[in-house]
């Protein structure tokens, strides 16, 4: 998985549900000040491959 588009920082798969995953930067929310986020997909790969997109 590719680091975040924004600020270099690593990428974290989260989950919710039984078909909803999405990758957020590990600096997202409370955590730090870091907005990056990918697309909500069905699967993990595909959420991957989303994030590894972003620019």
């Amino acid at each position: 998985m590719n680091p975040c588009p924004r600020c270099g920082q690593p990428g974290e798969v989260r989950k919710s549900g039984s078909n909803r995953c999405w990758v957020q930067c590990i600096k997202f929310g409370k955590d730090g000040n870091c907005k990056a986020i990918s697309t909500i997909c069905p699967t993990r790969a595909e959420a991957i491959a989303a994030w590894n997109k972003m620019r």
